[in-house]
């Protein structure tokens, strides 16, 4: 039976398109090619009739994956993580992406990111612990949120005060008005440590929002 995950690894762009069905998904053989369903999530959901009135009828699961094709050369289809194992190279390669779809990812400066997601959602057999980039990022990240709840205790805010989405040039403006010279600059360089580090990591601003 498949494994179950709660959400994507983070900084993963899966390069194929999602399935979703009311059934969870097994490994299964289309000869010449075996069929694996990965990174599956459970949603359980409330049904409604649809025939005139909207009447709760109870809920129901359903499954969100992604299944790549690959030449079967052997395995057990019935145990899932001897697949995983067997396939791990098909399955990275699968999720990687085409060149062309690398290369925009590596435009918007999410390639890095997305390959060591892949190698973490896929690992080699005996590999147990994810990748050093991971939890490089988890630490940018942290830094990120430290430095922003820093200045929001300064200015008497909360998180809740903030837009959903924001930069360092509107942490930058907000702070003029409130914080003392000093201090703005000291956040200007502690934003900018954040910036280098993601970079350096290859992600992008918006990745600092995900919650993951």
């Amino acid at each position: 039976m498949t494994d179950l995950i709660t959400a994507l690894p983070s900084g993963l762009v899966p390069p194929m398109k999602e399935i979703e069905g009311n059934e969870r998904p097994a490994v299964r053989i289309e000869t010449p090619e075996i069929v694996i369903p990965v990174l599956v999530r459970k949603e359980t959901r409330d049904i409604y009739m649809q025939d005139g009135e909207n009447e709760y009828v109870g809920e129901a699961d359903f499954y969100r994956y992604f299944e790549v094709r690959t030449a079967f050369d052997g395995g057990d289809i019935d145990d899932y993580a001897g697949i995983l194992a067997h396939y791990w190279k098909q399955l990275r390669e699968a999720f990687y992406g085409s060149y062309a779809f690398q290369a925009d990812l590596d435009f918007d400066h999410r390639l890095t990111g997305h390959i060591l997601a892949v190698k973490d959602a896929f690992r080699k057999p005996g590999q147990t612990a994810p990748p050093d980039g991971i939890a490089r990022w988890d630490a940018v990240k942290r830094a990120f949120w430290t430095v922003i709840d820093s200045a929001l205790e300064e200015m008497k805010m909360t998180r809740s005060e903030l837009p959903e989405y924001f930069n360092a040039e509107y942490m930058l403006e907000l702070a003029k008005t409130k914080l003392t010279a000093d201090k703005i600059e000291t956040l200007k360089t502690l934003l900018e440590m954040v910036s280098f580090d993601m970079l350096h990591n290859g992600r992008n601003w918006s990745e600092l929002f995900r919650n993951e």
